[in-house]
């Protein structure tokens, strides 16, 4: 959407007689102007907090998401993710030694990669020779089936969505209960707000375009790449969301709250003062050591 300044508008001001009637006119006609502006501008800030069936939902982990159609920003302690979908960069910015990283898709990747191979030869010191060699080639063949030198081809998953006959209360909003199921498995409970209309001011699309250049292509075939998911965004917004995963725990992440503010793109741009740095620098590893 094509926001409306209020300058382009000042030469037909003066075709109007400056009465008091025609001031009122012009004052409420700018402040139109004005919150026209502001919707342009209407993003969300959503707090969500991430817990398993065995975790007291109370001690769970937040994380903050700031969207803004083109951006979204996610938010864990010290660490920020932006995802700069106009300019197809992934930036992580560190607001605690105040340092970020900025770069698009194969970048990241090379740079990842780069990180992992020495991480590799970290975990392969000290193993007897004969065993090294072996575990490389398979570490070796996990990173070239993760990091393709080509986009690979990947398979269609089919997907179903069911509605339940139910209507649940959740982090106070009245929701549509949905299960996705792939051939007949169920793979996760989708609890959609309907109040929460957030794909009419974000792309969903669009950041699943960005994820899938990102991951070059394997997010694809994820639920939250398929057209199916997308309809029930345009339904509303899922504040929880439950699955089982491989280990048989249940994952569970639900909506703290919810808030439609106005936001720029300032709100996804590293702070003045910030020192460019790798990635190790900013932290991304730090979640997994």
């Amino acid at each position: 959407m094509k926001y409306l300044h209020f300058s382009c508008c000042i030469p037909y001001l003066y075709l109007l007689n400056l009465t008091s009637t025609n001031m009122r006119n012009i004052t409420i006609f700018a402040l139109l102007l004005f919150s026209h502006y502001v919707y342009a501008n209407s993003g969300w800030i959503v707090t969500t907090r991430y817990y398993n069936s065995l975790e007291n939902p109370a001690n769970a982990r937040l994380e903050q998401v700031y969207m803004l159609n083109g951006f979204m920003k996610t938010v864990n302690g010290d660490l920020s993710t932006v995802f700069d979908m106009k300019n197809g960069e992934i930036v992580y910015i560190n607001n605690s030694n105040q340092t970020y990283w900025k770069g698009k898709p194969d970048k990241f990747n090379a740079e990842v990669k780069a990180d992992l191979e020495q991480m590799i030869e970290q975990k392969l010191n000290g193993i007897e020779e004969e065993q090294k060699e072996a575990m490389r080639q398979v570490y070796n063949e996990v990173l070239k089936a993760s990091f393709p030198d080509v986009e690979v081809e990947q398979t269609p998953r089919n997907f179903s969505v069911q509605k339940e006959e139910t209507n649940d209360m959740v982090s106070g909003y009245n929701t549509l209960k949905f299960q996705v199921y792939e051939d007949g498995i169920l793979l996760e409970t989708l609890w959609i707000a309907s109040d929460l209309m957030i794909s009419k001011d974000f792309s969903f699309v669009d950041l699943s375009h960005f994820l899938n250049n990102l991951s070059r292509g394997a997010y694809s075939t994820s639920f939250e790449s398929s057209k199916e998911y997308f309809d029930l965004l345009e339904q509303g917004y899922p504040v929880k969301i439950e699955m089982t995963k491989s280990d048989g725990y249940n994952y569970v992440s639900e909506v703290v709250e919810a808030k439609n503010v106005e936001l720029s793109s300032k709100d996804f741009s590293v702070p003045k003062g910030y020192t460019q740095g790798t990635l190790s620098d900013v932290g991304v590893w730090d979640a997994y050591r």
